[in-house]
């Protein structure tokens, strides 16, 4: 029928663009699973962002020498209703792709800091936190506006670039949000 074979030839194109210009690629049965799981994966993530279910999980950092507990990193994890809980290797991918990693790395970044506010009430004393930044958020022109109304005490946070990152040096908004954030007392590390 004509219908499914201009929907079959969309999936086709969208697979070949995915892929970069001047290829082709067939349709397939498998193609369309796969264009089917990723749009429903899609729907989940937005949804999951609707009802909260991205969470921190914390990865204790010691010092070396010492052994001492020198902060924590919170590390994104989903809490799926259906899959239980899910790593980024399961949604990072596609979350990239509809643009709400910032989202989830705001989302992570303001549990962190409720969490450290809690420790701190009961006693725990965990130095600092690191969490990841998305290159995207790195891009953001409002970073440092919505940063500096979190108060955050200087040497409590610190964003880790995922090495993936590349860092144009001629990237004046990048430039200016790191050197903003070393400002604000907030450090950043290379993952």
């Amino acid at each position: 029928d004509v219908g499914r074979l201009l929907v079959n030839a969309d999936i086709a194109l969208y697979r070949a663009k995915a892929r970069g210009r001047n290829r082709f690629e067939y349709f397939s049965d498998t193609l369309q699973a796969e264009v089917v799981h990723t749009k429903r994966l899609a729907d989940e993530i937005l949804s999951g962002l609707e009802r909260n279910e991205f969470v921190a999980f914390y990865q204790p950092q010691f010092d070396a020498r010492s052994l001492d507990l020198v902060g924590v990193e919170a590390l994104a994890r989903w809490r799926h209703p259906v899959l239980g809980l899910r790593t980024p290797d399961a949604f990072l991918a596609i979350a990239e792709e509809l643009n709400v990693v910032a989202n989830i790395d705001r989302i992570i970044l303001d549990q962190a800091l409720a969490d450290l506010q809690h420790w701190d009430g009961m006693g725990l004393k965990v130095p600092r936190t690191s969490v990841n930044v998305s290159h995207r958020r790195l891009h953001d022109d409002e970073l440092i506006a919505g940063l500096q109304q979190l108060h955050i005490p200087p040497g409590r946070v610190s964003f880790e670039l995922v090495e993936s990152i590349y860092l144009d040096e001629s990237d004046a908004v990048v430039a200016h949000n790191i050197d903003r954030l070393k400002e604000l007392g907030i450090e950043v590390e290379i993952d």
